[in-house]
């Protein structure tokens, strides 16, 4: 018998790839909508880009098909992100499908601080204001 639990857990992928669908939907038949995202708070603020600007640009641009526009909005989102979300996803999928919980170096400490000395990097890396560096900025 099937747990109210395990049905809500089965039906996360499926809300994501038909969220992400409707998003490449929306967004293939309008690219227009990339001049309607509203500004990141912490440039607004601080006039400094923080980890995250640009991601809200990127995705868009990646949603209706520009791959350089997505990477020149945040180039960390393709270097660190996609590739931290597709490994939690399978992580996730190999848990609930084989039982097998993820391996010890993705739930190592290390792993972790690397991460997050390759984020704080590219932050500090992207409001330098000379050469090639300015590539980095949102």
């Amino acid at each position: 018998m099937t747990t109210p639990s395990r049905v809500r857990a089965g039906l996360v992928p499926l809300a994501v790839v038909a969220g992400g669908a409707g998003l490449a939907a929306v967004f293939a038949t309008s690219p227009g909508l990339i001049a309607y995202v509203p500004p990141c708070p912490v440039h607004a603020l601080t006039g400094i880009d923080c980890p995250g600007c640009g991601m809200t640009r990127g995705t868009m641009s990646l949603l209706s098909g520009d791959l350089v526009g997505a990477i020149g909005h945040n180039a960390l989102m393709f270097l660190l992100g996609l590739p931290l979300l597709g490994l939690l996803w399978f992580f996730w999928l190999r848990g609930r499908v084989g039982g097998h919980p993820a391996p010890g170096w993705a739930r190592s400490r290390t792993a972790l601080y690397t991460w997050l000395t390759l984020t704080v990097a590219f932050t500090v890396l992207r409001n330098l204001p000379w050469a090639p560096f300015t590539a980095l900025a949102a």
